[in-house]
């Protein structure tokens, strides 16, 4: 099949509103397919610092595929590049805005693991733009980066911006955020989520229950992920970002969000503490026994 045809289109932009179908956002630490057939599509992510926003378009005999991923880490980039989306693919087209500002040590890392993860794929890529390491990520829209694809077989790949609500990066209402933050202390660690697919209620219990202990520092009780609920946004800033001056507008109010889905959780993490225990046996298996037992039956004919 052919390649998609795509455009590169960078500038100022406004913000727009998104639209109000076939609207997809990636959040960090996450990536999501697209199959690219005749229907229109607009893939986006923000927020971006040190992270990169990569977009890639595969190309194989079966048909074009898109891959969105907001990459936040060495570790993570090398597990989107082991995808098998992308070992399947025939040939590549890569485009990536992020890691900035230049003088940071993580972006800098992120820059050189990306383009040492393009260079491994060789001739494959027939093509990419790689915007690194460019500047202040709250100017020139650096933060910003996703694809508008036509239904046509064409793409433009764009910094154009959309305004976003928190349940519009969220739909969780903070559970996204949560396994952000805490998805490197589950065990194994995790560096990739497909964003298409919905959290199960264990990976949310085990999430939250994870946020609710957590704490920066041990002996702490301030640096408790879930006091960031009583902090102020330049404190959850200076404590839970690497680069706390260069943060987007909403980055304490996310991470707020994420602090009370954790707290509200906190029952569920204790009911999900028994119920999904292997050998804790279902509430109904439990009453029955204690009903049909031989002192419940005796109680029962008891005048």
């Amino acid at each position: 099949m052919k390649p998609v045809n795509v455009t590169l289109q960078l500038g100022n932009q406004a913000p727009l509103t998104p639209p109000e179908s076939d609207f997809y956002y990636v959040d960090q630490g996450n990536y999501q397919t697209f199959a690219l057939a005749d229907t229109p599509l607009t893939a986006y992510s923000d927020s971006a610092t040190s992270c990169i926003i990569t977009t890639v378009f595969c190309a194989s005999p079966s048909g074009n595929t898109l891959i969105v991923a907001h990459l936040d880490s060495p570790a993570c980039i090398e597990a989107f590049f082991a995808l098998p989306q992308l070992s399947a693919a025939s040939s590549l087209q890569v485009f990536a805005q992020g890691a900035n500002p230049p003088d940071n040590s993580t972006a800098k890392a992120n820059a050189a693991q990306l383009q040492a993860c393009i260079d491994q794929l060789g001739s494959r890529v027939s093509n990419h733009e790689l915007i690194l390491l460019q500047g202040d990520p709250r100017e020139q829209n650096r933060g910003e980066f996703g694809v508008h694809y036509a239904g046509d077989g064409s793409a433009c790949v764009s910094n154009q911006p959309y305004s976003l609500a928190l349940y519009q990066r969220d739909p969780t209402c903070g559970g996204q955020t949560v396994y952000c933050i805490m998805r490197r202390q589950e065990q194994p660690p995790v560096q990739l989520r497909d964003a298409g697919q919905p959290f199960s209620h264990p990976e949310l219990v085990e999430l939250a229950s994870i946020a609710l202990a957590f704490r920066k520092d041990p002996q702490d009780p301030a640096s408790a992920f879930c006091n960031i609920v009583n902090l102020q946004d330049a404190e959850i800033r200076a404590n839970w970002s690497t680069t706390p001056a260069y943060e987007a507008p909403w980055f304490s109010d996310q991470l707020k969000l994420g602090a009370t889905f954790a707290l509200a959780m906190a029952p569920v993490v204790t009911l999900s503490a028994q119920h999904l225990l292997s050998h804790t046996p279902p509430s109904f298996t439990r009453l029955r026994q204690a009903l049909l037992s031989p002192s419940s039956a005796s109680a029962q004919e008891a005048p």
